[in-house]
């Protein structure tokens, strides 16, 4: 455990000295939702983020491209630990799962985002000439930006013409960054929100609210592997950021793979549960025949059982017929 440990607090240290970026994979873009890894299970993230600098709005449209990267580490299965590369600063970003999730009630966790971060926690005191001051992602990155958030996990029976349809809806209430300085952001106060629908097993897609700005994304996942588009910034229409990543799950080591379905309870039992869990995972299932299956499985158990019963009542007769 200390060897892991350790492990951990090198890969965070290693990120610090690259860069940081305001695109975040903890949740589905940048605003935060209450999941945390698997224990001993790390997450590597590669971003392409594509931009304008503040000084260009009006005489250069071209967009800047800056790389960026992020290490997210899960541990205990309660902590989530992020630490973040590109910009020209870095910081690390804190999560704790306080309430697990059930069929009935959201998961529930509180964080601390852009811990070592160089700008203060107010970054429109900023002027002009300051380091920062040009970058239009500032806000993004104030310091010891806290947080509360609630993500609930269902499903969606026949909609759209889709048989199933997983949801993931997160809410949340933060301070500094979580609080926008644009239109719509800024009627808000601090509180966030997502929605994340997935289509298809492999492919989920995004809209959000982050606290500051509208943005809109798509991830398809291959084994380990994720792949995500992001539009970010679409109430800020003269520098919408634009974000292709690729990141990959490490959980050679962990306790549990990634997270496992949520076992939905939609009134009707046990076997119900398992066939919405079955068809989340792309199985095809033909409800009929495999209660038929079922049925006859039960029958064979209890005719085996009674059979031991009827061998038992048996000996223990001729027992005592033979006591006699």
């Amino acid at each position: 455990m200390k060897k892991t440990i350790l492990l951990c607090i090198v890969l965070c240290m290693a990120a610090i000295t690259l860069n940081s970026v305001p695109y975040t994979t903890i949740g589905q873009l940048r605003a935060p939702d209450a999941y945390v890894l698997p224990h001993k299970s790390a997450e590597f993230t590669f971003i392409n983020y594509l931009r304008r600098d503040q000084s260009s709005f009006t005489d250069n449209k071209n967009y800047q491209y800056y790389p960026m990267g992020m290490i997210n580490i899960g541990l205990f299965d309660r902590l989530g630990l992020a630490a973040w590369g590109g910009d020209k600063l870095g910081f690390v970003d804190l999560k704790l799962k306080v309430l697990e999730e059930t069929s009935s009630i959201p998961q529930v966790a509180i964080g601390v985002d852009n811990l070592f971060s160089p700008i203060r926690e107010d970054a429109t005191e900023l002027i002009q000439g300051q380091d920062y001051w040009s970058n239009p992602d500032k806000e993004a990155y104030e310091k010891n930006s806290l947080y509360v958030c609630a993500t609930k996990a269902t499903v969606l029976r026949n909609l759209t013409g889709l048989k199933l349809l997983e949801t993931f809806i997160t809410v949340g209430i933060g301070t500094n960054k979580f609080k926008g300085q644009v239109e719509i952001a800024k009627r808000f106060e601090g509180i966030f929100g997502s929605i994340t629908v997935k289509p298809h097993k492999d492919i989920s897609i995004t809209f959000e609210n982050d606290g500051f700005n509208l943005n809109a994304g798509a991830t398809y996942s291959y084994k380990n592997f994720g792949f995500k588009a992001s539009y970010v910034g679409i109430e800020e229409q003269e520098n919408n950021r634009i974000g292709v990543a690729i990141s990959y799950l490490f959980d050679k080591f962990a306790d549990k793979r990634r997270r496992e379905t949520l076992q939905i309870n939609t009134g009707r039992g046990n076997l119900d549960t398992e066939l919405v869990n079955s068809e989340l995972n792309g199985k095809e299932i033909n409800s009929n025949t495999d209660l038929l299956e079922e049925l006859k499985k039960l029958k064979e158990q209890r005719e085996q059982a009674q059979k031991v019963l009827d061998d038992l009542r048996n000996q223990l007769k001729e027992i005592e017929e033979s006591e006699n």
